[in-house]
């Protein structure tokens, strides 16, 4: 089970965008829980999402076999983690994103590269067969792609990792998000923006290992 901290992940990647989903007083994202105060949303918030993760580590959504590793499947993760949060739990973004200097995909964009994306991964029957270091690198690389699109307003991290946690289980693998230093996970994610996919397939590949998967 993994658990970063949000509250760092936010401060070092904070979004640029001024948007209809914060409260224009305190820039505060709008919430189910009425908070105005970021620490407080904060602590509320890593509280769900970690309840919601243990969840899903010992009861995995249930997804049709035409949604599996979609876009749809993502959104269901998402959902489950901050659906206790925030109303739009599970949407894909209605508005252009960035964080210091990286831009997101546009929004208008996102279902398309999307499917793009995740029909590639089809194709390559979701990692299934691979050894750990073969694995690695196209995980790796998928986890960069998908980390460009950003299809939430927030969680985008934290609802990718859960995806690829599933992901490398079907696949006969474990990777281990708690050992993974956030700096170390957000500087390879840079990277990959950049197209140098190989610094997320390193930390995976050195936090992983193979495990028995029921067929």
């Amino acid at each position: 089970m993994y658990c970063f901290d949000c509250k760092k992940e936010r401060d070092v990647s904070k979004y640029i965008t001024e948007d209809a989903y914060t409260d224009p007083k305190t820039g505060v994202l709008l919430n189910r829980l009425g908070l105005t105060n970021q620490d407080e949303l904060d602590k509320a918030e890593a509280a769900y999402v970690a309840t919601r993760s243990i969840e899903l580590a010992y009861r995995p959504l249930t997804i049709s076999s035409e949604c599996a590793y979609t876009l749809e499947h993502l959104q269901a993760i998402h959902k489950k983690l901050f659906g206790d949060v925030y109303e739009w739990a599970g949407q894909v973004r209605t508005i252009d994103i960035s964080k210091g200097n990286t831009r997101f995909a546009h929004h208008g964009t996102i279902k398309r590269e999307a499917q793009r994306l995740t029909r590639q991964l089809a194709d390559e029957h979701y990692l299934k067969g691979l050894d750990r270091e073969e694995f690695s690198r196209r995980v790796g690389f998928y986890m960069g792609e998908l980390n460009v699109l950003h299809p939430f307003r927030e969680g985008n991290g934290r609802t990718l990792r859960e995806y690829v946690r599933q992901l490398a289980h079907d696949a006969g693998f474990t990777i281990r998000w708690d050992q993974i230093d956030p700096e170390n996970l957000i500087d390879a994610a840079i990277h990959a923006y950049h197209g140098q996919s190989s610094f997320l397939a390193r930390i995976i590949y050195e936090n992983s290992y193979s495990i028995s998967v029921s067929p």
